[in-house]
């Protein structure tokens, strides 16, 4: 497999640029093996660089733009890749995941070859345009400097022992141009319903607020007046945060929760979304950043899909409905974080529960409060279950606190102690691996998970700082690995779903959700549950990886 080193120039003449469906390609240019460069000016097909690029290594920086152009205007696949951007941010250890200035190819230029390179001549090509010789010596500097750039990168990684995490999102790169290339369909006529909804709480919650205060003349958006009102009726705030209201049992307060959280829902999500739809396709394509994190997870933008008030509002995901005659299927790994933290602790109590299939929240619940399993409540279990997930996230006495009045569960600061020391002492591999973890992560300054990917701390100021590294080192390898299945999974999809016409839609932490004809559903649904579990397996070798698939005219949870 030969090296190539690619970029491409879009005309942004009508500020869409960036757009791959309303600009267009003026320039591919790539630097060969021979080390001649050729640049293809206005290029109405590219049949005969196509066999090329798909069957060679391609090297470039922010690969995820070029290929969507690439794949959109002439189904050009970019199946083998290394991309110098995200292969910096892995070399980081994740310490440049979603930060500007450090990853451009301006910044690698003079990290890697110490030379400035200028950027002026970016935003003047136009399709039909002939080149200028400023432009021709430009798109030629975009690759010339990027053989030494990945010479020193393939250094770095290989001193790093990173070849398996680059492996895993060199390969996850073109789905993720499938994902924001495939786009996710909305409602608009359900949306306008559950605005209407929306809007009818949040009247009656502002009625009923005036009611209170006596008087309509306050502006229920202004936390000052807010707080002068509540401190005049006898409720002593010092704020309208959402933590100080939690304080109070009131029945105002709760009016103006409701009436918050509906404002909050019109304002952030309802009145929004419509902005993203393209105008040319009618779906939302979201961007999806690969790297959005430290632990690797993705993260989104134009709109967020990945937090949706789906908890506030559990029939807001019914607004994401597959178009008629198709269907969409919603995956995700059932309980993965903590089934990494089995695996990964080794503790018996845990995989044995996992193994047999056994109700983990029971078991824990039976375990704190010392009761047989049958005699565990609904409440007992809730509370084992707030336990167990936040155990992995460093959680201690206030916050499982708050998380329990959240729930509607009251517990005191001894009694939430007690129960946490319980945990710790009916699970004692899972509290050795997080002591062990969380000292060695402080320690080092840097964690890894059984990827092998590294997660890298900037030294500590203060104990505030040395506190939030311990937590961190807690749950950057368990919900590190995570991305890492799912990524793993996503790259496998690609090859096998991609080629049918399967759209990939979105994505969320653990979850992947695919539309397709109704006629495939089945089938898809199959070969997702399958893929997913198989990526699991790979690194929860000794208990079971479970995806739970569902099939339906909406994005279901």
């Amino acid at each position: 497999m030969s090296l190539l080193y690619l970029d491409i120039e879009t005309d942004n003449s009508n500020g869409a640029g960036l757009d791959v469906f309303s600009s267009k390609i003026v320039t591919v240019q790539i630097l060969l093996p021979s080390g001649n460069t050729i640049i293809l000016k206005d290029p109405k097909s590219l049949d005969n660089v196509k066999p090329l690029l798909e069957n060679n290594l391609v090297i470039g920086h922010n690969l995820k733009f070029d290929s969507k152009f690439l794949k959109h205007h002439f189904g050009v696949t970019l199946y083998n890749v290394h991309d110098t951007y995200l292969a910096e941010i892995i070399l980081s250890g994740g310490l440049y995941a979603g930060k500007h200035g450090v990853t451009g190819l301006k910044d690698l230029v003079f990290r890697y070859c110490g030379q400035q390179m200028n950027k002026e001549e970016q935003q003047g090509f136009r399709c039909e345009v002939p080149l200028t010789q400023e432009q021709k010596q430009y798109a030629a500097n975009d690759l010339k400097y990027l053989p030494e750039i990945f010479k020193q990168q393939q250094a770095k990684i290989k001193l790093l022992r990173l070849e398996g995490v680059i492996n895993t999102e060199m390969k996850a790169l073109p789905a993720i141009v499938w994902l924001e290339l495939s786009g996710i369909f909305v409602d608009l006529e359900r949306l306008n319903e559950i605005q209407k909804e929306i809007e009818a709480k949040r009247s009656k919650a502002e009625q009923s607020l005036y009611e209170t205060f006596g008087t309509s003349k306050i502006n229920l958006n202004s936390p000052q007046q807010l707080k002068k009102e509540l401190n005049r009726l006898g409720i002593p705030v010092e704020s309208t945060k959402a933590e100080e209201l939690a304080k109070f049992d009131h029945p105002i307060i709760q009016k103006l929760k409701e009436y918050k959280e509906a404002e909050k829902l019109l304002n952030t999500f309802v009145g929004k979304l419509p902005n993203y739809i393209n105008k040319k396709t009618g779906r939302i394509h979201a961007d999806f950043f690969q790297l959005g994190a430290k632990s690797g997870r993705l993260s989104c933008t134009k709109p967020n899909l990945q937090q949706q008030p789906s908890k506030t509002l559990p029939e807001w995901r019914t607004i994401f409905k597959a178009p008629a005659g198709n269907k969409i299927i919603t995956a995700d790994y059932s309980q993965i974080e903590l089934r990494i933290l089995a695996q990964v602790s080794q503790d018996q109590e845990y995989i044995k529960a996992y193994k047999e299939g056994a109700d983990l929240h029971k078991l824990t619940a039976s375990k704190i409060f010392q009761k047989p399993i049958n005699e565990v409540e609904k409440k007992d279990r809730s509370i084992a279950k707030t336990v167990n997930f936040g155990i992995a996230y460093g959680m201690w006495t206030f916050g499982l606190q708050k998380k329990l009045k959240a729930a509607g569960i009251e517990v005191t600061e001894k009694e939430a102690e007690g129960i946490i020391k319980g945990f710790y002492e009916a699970y004692p591999g899972v509290a050795k691996y997080l002591k062990h973890i969380s000292t060695q992560g402080l320690r080092n300054l840097e964690v890894r998970n059984s990827a092998g990917r590294l997660m890298i701390f900037e030294k500590p100021e203060d104990d505030k700082a040395r506190n939030s590294i311990k937590r961190e080192s807690k749950n950057l390898p368990v919900q590190s690995l995570c991305a890492d299945m799912l990524k793993t999974a996503m790259s496998n999809l690609f090859l096998r779903l991609e080629p049918m016409g399967v759209k990939f839609i979105n994505t969320v932490h653990d979850e992947l959700v695919f539309e397709c004809t109704e006629a495939l559903a089945e089938e898809v649904k199959e070969m997702v549950k399958i893929e997913m579990e198989k990526a699991g397996a790979l690194f929860l070798t000794d208990l079971p990886s479970v995806a739970e698939v569902t099939v339906g005219d909406t994005w279901e949870k």
